[in-house]
């Protein structure tokens, strides 16, 4: 089965959903850095939930989720937008990479003191960008938070992990029209009934069935309607047009500075790895062209 995410929603009952299966995007991203198995289990994670939140959003542009603590994980970065590409990151840090082997995989002592930055960037319009404390024992209670503080919509995020593959569901109530016939009290109970029954999933399932059989499992006295599913995949950014760019940002004597004592400048892309060399003859073209463009400004 490829990495996919599915929109479901109930005909009778005022509750919108999204579910994930990620197995061959996790071992791309995680492969190309060599994390260990341990902390694998964090990204996959991450990289579930944030194709859950970008998908229910709905921009074009592309949703991260950036984490950042003072405890084991020091930067998890994870990206994905509306076509379904993602990439992702993490660093550790360096005085508690000891934690790792030694102790259980432990969300909120790993994060401890930390934040996580929700980011949502449409290719057209303003950024946005949300803070979300990381005081709950999951990712996916700490970003149910979000919803519920940010857009007051009751909101349950069920993601199941391990260093290979990710799980997630994701459900909603949906905002409620100025004319709708259902009140608080009705979404409210059906909000509860479809969270009980989400959660008697169990991870085994979650990972060997299909998206209809565990939907159908979970809600088959509902009438669910499974809507067509979208390809996720690895692709990173990053080119060497983007990276001509970056070198176009620092103090041209620095930039001379440095070829001149390397004779090259070297720039790898955190999230794919990938390797630019920029000689000196390359460097001196740009130098000259960015001065051209001063001039003709």
């Amino acid at each position: 089965m490829s990495d996919n995410i599915q929109r479901f929603s109930f005909a009778e009952l005022p509750i919108r959903g999204e579910i994930i299966s990620l197995t061959k995007t996790i071992d791309t991203i995680c492969d190309q850095h060599q994390y260990p198995k341990e902390v694998r289990h964090l990204l996959a994670e991450s990289l579930a939930a944030c194709c859950l939140l970008a998908d229910i959003i709905k921009i074009e542009g592309r949703v991260s989720l950036q984490l950042q603590s003072a405890s084991v994980i020091k930067l998890l970065l994870v990206e994905c937008d509306n076509q379904g590409r993602m990439r992702g990151l993490l660093h550790i840090n360096e005085e508690y990479e000891h934690l790792i082997n030694s102790d259980p995989f432990n969300f909120k002592q790993w994060v401890a003191n930390g934040q996580l930055a929700i980011t949502i960037d449409p290719d057209k319009g303003q950024r946005y960008q949300g803070v979300v404390p990381l005081d709950q024992m999951t990712l996916a209670e700490c970003l149910e938070d979000y919803f519920n503080m940010s857009e007051q919509l009751p909101t349950h995020i069920k993601i199941f992990a391990d260093h290979h593959k990710a799980f997630g569901i994701f459900i909603q109530t949906l905002p409620q029209a100025a004319d709708s016939s259902i009140g608080n009290e009705d979404t409210q109970q059906a909000f509860e009934h479809v969270t009980a029954l989400t959660e008697t999933v169990k991870q085994e399932e979650a990972f060997e069935l299909s998206h209809e059989e565990l939907l159908y499992r979970l809600f088959h006295q509902d009438e669910v309607s499974i809507y067509p599913e979208k390809t996720l995949k690895f692709e990173c950014s990053c080119s060497r047009e983007r990276n001509m760019a970056a070198l176009t940002t620092l103090d041209p004597a620095e930039l001379v500075s440095l070829v001149e004592e390397q004779n090259e400048i070297e720039m790898v892309c955190d999230f794919c790895s990938n390797k630019e060399i920029f000689n000196r003859q390359q460097i001196m073209e740009l130098l000259i062209s960015e001065a051209d463009q001063g001039v003709i400004n």
